[in-house]
């Protein structure tokens, strides 16, 4: 059972309407996991990701707290076939930590040493894009652990119980405010006309998780086939 939360009941049905916006999510980890680096302005694959919980509604009271108390539950065929990961949770400190820690260096230091122009400044764009490192010479590990970064997060989130589903392109113009992002997907701007999102219909929809207190409210808005989607009442 995977939930997307939101706190609108505008939102809730603009998701339903226009799809998934892709959000851009900084996971605080560059400098831990690669401190000879400095990620002012972006970490490596900061180009969009759609975030779910596998918590039960009656689970959820700490993260339905922080992301909203209205859930869009989506079918598992719908997250398999959008490639829905679990997230992986790093502690500040350990072996684990460590491990990761190393092989990332390596990676690093592998990319740096296979950059032929250095004084080029298309090189940059290598250390956060695993697709430009790819294109790179030798630079398959980094290419590879930029993979497993878009699925990491610091164990300070790990109650959240996390899994994603990560854009497979990279998304430049993608804000890091997710209110904004919000805005431009849905009307009146219209993002999600010209721009990638991940779409949903009433097929995909398991369930929607409300508030005893809005279940009238968000019945009465729910955009046309999904009249019938079961709503699972929570307290409030």
């Amino acid at each position: 059972m995977l939930t997307h939360y939101t706190n609108e009941p505008d939102a809730l049905v603009n998701i339903l309407n226009h799809g998934f916006a892709w959000v851009a999510n900084r996971r605080h980890l560059a400098a831990q996991l690669v401190p000879m680096h400095a990620y002012s302005t972006r970490e490596p694959q900061q180009f969009g990701m759609v975030s779910f919980t596998e918590l039960r509604p009656e689970e959820a009271g700490a993260h339905t707290a922080v992301f909203g108390r209205l859930g869009i539950v989506v079918a598992d065929s719908w997250a398999r076939r959008h490639n829905a990961q679990r997230v992986m949770y790093v502690e500040n400190k350990g072996p684990f930590t460590d491990a990761l820690c190393a092989v990332f260096k390596m990676g690093y230091d592998d990319l740096k040493a296979s950059i032929e122009y250095p004084d080029d400044g298309g090189w940059l764009m290598s250390f956060e894009n695993k697709t430009a490192a790819a294109a790179v010479a030798g630079a398959s590990l980094w290419a590879n652990l930029l993979t497993i970064w878009e699925y990491l997060e610091p164990a300070s989130s790990a109650y959240q119980r996390e899994w994603r589903i990560v854009n497979p392109l990279p998304l430049y113009s993608l804000s890091e405010d997710k209110k904004e992002t919000i805005e431009n997907v849905t009307p009146p701007k219209g993002w999600a006309q010209h721009t990638s999102v991940i779409s949903v219909t009433p097929a995909d929809v398991e369930a929607i998780v409300c508030p005893s207190s809005l279940v009238r409210d968000i019945r009465s808005r729910l955009p046309s086939g999904y009249q019938d989607v079961q709503i699972i009442e929570t307290d409030g």
